[in-house]
């Protein structure tokens, strides 16, 4: 079920996904706003994984999660970063969502 947050937006470059929560927004064509998810999913998981820190790894596992979670709009859970290194994890994690899942001024599907 889609949160209060999300919109669908009909306008003349056609359809448009848009979420915000707090500082994160999810702004891109319907229809390749899958495409985008699974590109950043898939990048997100690949510096997750490469984390050599079994403790660091984990919680960039959760924190993708919840990304996940903001992006779908299913009203996700804040995970909270406590150490300097899960904030670097938090900001790279961001930094990934907002290249993939926010492209206000996009109007066609990105198929690369």
């Amino acid at each position: 079920m889609k949160a209060d947050n999300t919109r669908f937006l009909r306008s003349a470059s056609g359809d448009r996904i848009r979420t915000k929560w707090r500082r994160l927004c999810v702004d891109v064509p319907a229809e390749s706003f899958d495409t985008a998810f699974v590109k950043f999913s898939g990048e997100a998981e690949a510096f997750a994984m490469g984390l050599s820190d079994p403790w660091h790894r984990r919680f960039a596992c959760r924190y993708l999660a919840y990304l996940q979670n903001v992006a779908k709009g299913t009203g996700p859970t804040k995970i909270i970063a406590g150490s300097p290194s899960c904030k670097l994890i938090c900001t790279e994690l961001e930094r990934l969502f907002k290249a993939h899942l926010y492209r206000p001024e996009a109007t066609v599907a990105v198929c690369a």
